[in-house]
């Protein structure tokens, strides 16, 4: 089973933008501790956070860009070679015909 570069993709940023909360969440929880040291961890973690929160905004917003570059390219490609894109389609089915004809 081959999985979506995409989906891939998407689901790790979700799964971090889910872990970022949840360690927010903690963070609030642990509010109460009045601890310096525990204030100052609490300011770290903060800090981290925020800087994994806007990296992973970065990332999206950078893996987005290039899939809309494919795309663009992608696209010129097929409407300037359309007879290549058509075999290179054509040979593409035949290989995945083929690896699952195996099973």
């Amino acid at each position: 089973m081959s999985t979506n570069p995409e989906t891939s993709v998407d689901k790790l940023v979700a799964d971090l933008q889910l872990l970022v909360s949840d360690a927010e969440a903690i963070l609030q929880e642990t509010a109460a501790d009045a601890g310096e040291r525990a204030t100052a961890a609490r300011t770290r973690i903060r800090d981290t956070l925020r800087e994994a929160r806007a990296q992973i905004e970065r990332v999206e917003q950078k893996i987005v860009f290039e899939a809309k570059v494919v795309a663009h390219e992608t696209d010129r490609f097929v409407h300037e070679r359309p007879w290549q894109a058509m075999g290179i389609a054509a040979a593409v089915g035949l290989v995945i015909g083929v690896l699952i004809g195996r099973k």
